[in-house]
């Protein structure tokens, strides 16, 4: 009866996780209070995982991650590095995954394409090319990168403990590295030569020089005494600034792609696509409106000090899951919303109404003041037009210098990972690198939550038998084949459950399977254990695998099927050289 109910909370958990109708860390919120109430595992044992030490470690990984972001040392390097690689795509992609992926080794994947991202987006635009061809090697260097030591990433960090709870064995800071090394050498060489091929060229309506991220879509009204008031379509000029119009707007009709002899009143609402510089260019000389300028109206500034910014909401943002009503964002910031650009479509219409997703990309209109304001102290990626300043400039090598010191602390065998890490996230606190208030903020409770509510249903697979029932059947279907195939299967269902699910819930979810066929088989758990770890971070095939694909999707314009079209053939290049080198480095016996 405890194997057909875990297996029943574990079916329902997975659907959720994957259709996303509840938010992931609520899931994981309701798994752990349903296994409380069956009596699957004990209370105390339902809340054990939030004094977990690898819940604990990833917290504070998250402290020192995000100390060496606002140090602004990873993003001088950055830039640093990326100029000298010059107009080259593939030597770009080269040098994007290679030093993404070496930052990413240390500090958390989604702060490391954060950094990064409007850095790169400056390079595509300096060396003519769509930001679509760089960023999503950005986001797949980073993956790759995390696996290539303990602290890379959290199922890294998570296996490590669950290793040592199930076998006593533990693993080392470099213990990943060659196996990491190589998978990360193959999906570089993938990226530059083949995967690149299969990137989207995502340029704006008028093919640019500047090959802007995207084109956008704004409702702009004609204004009583507008020169366009009475013409055709035809003879309004739009093409003179290489804008389109995609519909309009008479009264209540509404005229999709409307002809050239549509005459035009005043009053009338057009939908214009195109540049943003453009539309603000004509609304000046045709007398036209802005609908959000008209809606939230700022107060009045020079022309020169007006800037129009991309700004991409990060997974900590506090506008994520809230309309832009909601907060009165015009009225706080003093900014106008001029669109909303989301899975590779942009939205206008009732902008503030749209509840908010983490990744989308707003297109801002205001003071530069202002928008680096917004940039410095509410979460926002801002691409291009305004820089964005670092907090703490002076501490970057002190904030280095802690890291380095965890990281040697640890491969040294000093402390266990857990000390050093919160040891590091303190000194970071203490030395003025961060401060409590920022600490909290950038921690990603979600993602705590969510590991601390998926473990005890690894304990209760383990528990009730249930692990050991998917272990026999996949035993049963490769087994004969040997300890390599079974290891393949596993590797497989992992990296299949983190297309669709959380990497660390995937993690959690297969691990107490992979103790119980290495069990089975008689074997080492420890190479089972390392392919959990390296195929639950093998996300490349959907955006909402990992928070580090959602991040570039907006920015970059991407679509949903982009992803499985570049990613699907790295995810499998993975698979077989993980699946071959794992059981070198680490033998079955």
């Amino acid at each position: 009866m405890d194997i057909v109910l875990t297996l029943i909370i574990l079916a329902i958990a997975v659907i959720l996780f994957a259709t996303e109708w509840i938010r992931m860390d609520l899931v994981s919120l309701m798994v752990l209070l349903a296994l409380g109430f069956t009596g699957l595992v004990t209370v105390e044992e339902a809340f054990s995982g939030f004094s977990n030490p690898a819940v604990i470690t990833v917290a504070a990984m998250f402290i020192i991650s995000m100390s060496i972001s606002n140090s602004g040392a990873v993003q001088h390097l950055g830039e640093k590095i990326l100029t000298v690689t010059g107009k080259s795509e593939t030597r770009l992609i080269i040098a994007i995954m290679g030093i993404v992926a070496l930052f990413s080794a240390f500090i958390n994947n989604i702060g490391a394409v954060a950094i990064l991202l409007p850095v790169v987006v400056g390079m595509a635009q300096k060396a003519e090319l769509p930001p679509s061809k760089l960023l999503m090697p950005l986001a797949f260097g980073s993956l790759l990168g995390g696996v290539c030591t303990l602290i890379g990433t959290p199922p890294n960090i998570l296996m490590n403990e669950l290793l040592h709870q199930y076998s006593g064995q533990k693993l080392q800071m470099f213990d990943f590295a060659p196996v990491g090394l190589i998978v990360l050498a193959a999906g570089i060489l993938y990226m530059a030569l083949v995967g690149r091929r299969f990137l989207p060229i995502r340029r704006s309506g008028t093919l640019t020089e500047t090959y802007q991220v995207k084109e956008f879509t704004a409702e702009v009204e004609i204004e009583p005494g507008s020169p366009l008031a009475g013409t055709t379509l035809a003879h309004a000029g739009f093409e003179d600034f290489n804008l389109k119009v995609r519909a309009i707007m008479h009264g209540e009709l509404k005229i999709p792609m409307p002809r050239g002899n549509h005459k035009l009143h005043e009053g009338d609402i057009l939908f214009l696509a195109g540049e943003p510089k453009n539309i603000l260019r004509i609304r000046k000389k045709k007398g036209l409106q802005l609908i959000p300028e008209k809606d939230n109206p700022l107060p009045p500034f020079a022309d020169k000090d007006v800037a129009v910014v991309e700004a991409a909401l990060t997974p900590t943002n506090y506008l994520v899951g809230k309309t832009l009503r909601e907060v009165r964002f015009a009225d706080v910031h003093g900014l106008t919303v001029l669109a909303l650009w989301r899975s590779g479509e942009p939205m206008v219409r009732k902008v503030d109404h749209v509840p908010l997703k983490f990744g989308d990309v707003l297109l801002l209109q205001g003071s530069e003041e202002k928008i680096r304001h917004l940039g410095l102290e509410h979460g926002f990626l801002l691409m291009g037009g305004v820089k964005q300043i670092s907090y703490n400039p002076q501490k970057a090598p002190l904030a280095l210098g802690i890291l380095i010191s965890v990281v040697l602390v640890t491969a040294l065998g000093l402390f266990p990972i857990m000390l050093s890490a919160t040891l590091g996230a303190l000194a970071m606190i203490l030395t003025g690198c961060t401060t409590p208030q920022e600490a909290y903020e950038n921690i990603d409770w979600s993602i705590i939550i969510l590991i601390a509510g998926t473990l005890p249903l690894g304990l209760a697979m383990e528990k009730s038998g249930a692990a050991k029932l998917i272990a026999d059947l996949i035993i049963n279907k490769v087994g004969p084949m040997g300890p390599w195939f079974v290891l393949a299967a596993i590797f497989l269902i992992t990296f299949c459950f983190t297309e669709v699910m959380s990497h660390a819930a995937a993690a959690v979810l297969i691990a107490p399977i992979a103790f119980n066929t290495a069990q089975s088989l008689h074997v080492s758990p420890k190479p089972f254990f390392i392919a959990v770890a390296i195929a639950a971070s093998s996300c490349f095939m959907t955006p909402i695998s990992h928070q580090s694909n959602a991040l570039v999707m907006g920015p970059g314009g991407y679509k949903f099927f982009d992803y499985t079209k570049v990613g699907t053939p790295l995810n499998l290049l993975v698979w077989v050289l993980a699946t071959l080198f794992i059981p070198l480095f680490f033998p079955f016996n």
